[in-house]
């Protein structure tokens, strides 16, 4: 076997690389990434035309409010949707809509037609469209690898992810400030569009629906949330998830402000941020993409929030940039490490029949929690400072972790394993 053949199959049997075998997994996941990129370029020139429009922090954090209030709304909805019906047509529909929605954006900037009332409705309306594409989005790749490659796909994903917030701010950064945000959006347009056309190519292989008689929204709805209160630990880790998503995640959004209102470094220091943060999530997805197994990663979860809690007073409190840099790959890392170990116990710890309906109930976690965050700092900080009000955020989140410590052993016990291994010790 020649060099380049040897390491080829070395990386098909060894962490993330297990994943790559899979070839429709390969093509959704590379234009998966293509597409983050896409995201983030646009999400660093949005958010930098609303500090253009406004200079005002609760209108950054509002802004990433009014988008993620719309996917709270739809995503449970959307989840029990995704349970009931197919998964991939669900998954084309949103992608064309999320690309149309882009494209009028950039068409609306193009012809400088663009207010922050007209943005503020187009994001909301791209709310509504993630709102479906996040629990589709979150059940794809358990349909694409076996059970026993799972974790590397996540990890993978999550890799791919985070190195496009690395790459897509950075871009983003000198795509706004060499030609602009009209650029920035039609480049994110482009990137959607190839993710809708392999949409078009890939097959769900495993997929983990169970048939059944529709119940109805509400009843099925009522299901995934009974199922989640009755899964002994299930609750208390995503509480838990929710504090780290609203009080740890909150600069990520404000980012525009943290360079051009405190440090004064304009769009250059946004790219900065954003990348260094997309750095250290990046260097722990990689880490928790050669993970096999989830045992004892929520006691280390536990203990990493003590770093963030720390870094983000250090955040709150330096006028030294670079400073701030750090702290910002640093709270990415943790940030990722809780947000990327978290999916796999859930992901891993719950039955494939409910796999929709519980994790658009995680995607709300995620997505509504920085954003609803970022609007309560940033409406703090006009009373105020925003360095002030990071440290109430983060004196708020030492409350939860407080109740939530004690229950690290019952949670590591009762979520540390898969569903099949849970209901063999239950019979």
């Amino acid at each position: 076997m020649s060099n380049f053949g040897y390491f080829v199959a070395k990386l098909g049997n060894h962490g993330m690389g297990r994943a790559l075998r899979h070839r429709d997994f390969t093509l959704y996941a590379l234009a998966g990434w293509v597409s983050n990129i896409g995201l983030w370029v646009q999400r660093t020139a949005l958010f930098w035309l609303t500090w253009e429009l406004t200079g005002s922090y609760s209108t950054l954090g509002g802004l990433a409010f009014a988008e993620a209030i719309m996917t709270i709304l739809i995503m449970p909805y959307a989840g029990t949707l995704t349970d009931r019906f197919d998964r991939l047509k669900i998954a084309k529909i949103t992608q064309f809509a999320l690309c149309v929605i882009t494209v009028i954006i950039a068409s609306l900037s193009a012809l400088e037609l663009i207010t922050i009332n007209i943005l503020f409705g187009l994001v909301m309306l791209n709310g509504v469209a993630e709102g479906f594409w996040t629990p589709v989005r979150m059940t794809m790749q358990p349909s694409l690898v076996p059970k026993e490659d799972l974790p590397a796909a996540l990890g993978f994903g999550a890799t791919m992810f985070n190195l496009a917030q690395f790459l897509g701010p950075a871009l983003g950064g000198i795509i706004v400030a060499t030609l602009g945000v009209t650029y920035a959006c039609s480049f994110n347009a482009a990137s959607f569009f190839g993710y809708l056309l392999v949409l078009f190519i890939i097959t769900l292989r495993y997929e983990q629906t169970i048939p059944h008689k529709s119940l109805g929204f509400i009843k099925e709805f009522k299901e995934g949330l009974v199922y989640i209160s009755q899964t002994s630990g299930l609750k208390q880790f995503l509480l838990l998830s929710l504090g780290v998503s609203v009080f740890m995640r909150a600069y990520r959004e404000l980012f525009a402000g943290i360079s051009d209102g405190i440090f004064g470094m304009g769009v250059e220091g946004l790219a900065i941020l954003s990348s260094a943060a997309g750095l250290g999530a990046m260097i722990t997805a990689i880490y928790l993409g050669s993970v096999s197994k989830i045992t004892g990663l929520i006691k280390i979860i536990i203990i990493a929030l003590v770093l963030a809690m720390i870094t983000q007073i250090v955040l709150a409190t330096t006028n030294i940039f670079w400073v701030a840099v750090v702290c910002a790959a640093i709270l990415s890392a943790v940030a990722t490490y809780a947000g990327i170990g978290g999916q796999l116990i859930v992901q891993n710890t719950i039955h494939g029949a409910v796999r929709g309906r519980v994790m658009s109930i995680w995607g709300i976690i995620l997505r509504g929690g920085p954003a609803s965050g970022a609007w309560m700092v940033g409406t703090l900080a006009t009373y105020g400072n925003l360095q002030s009000a990071f440290i109430i955020a983060t004196t708020l989140f030492l409350f939860i972790w407080f109740w939530a410590a004690p229950k690290t052993t019952e949670m590591s016990k009762n979520l540390e394993r898969s569903a099949e291994q849970r209901d063999a010790a239950i019979n």
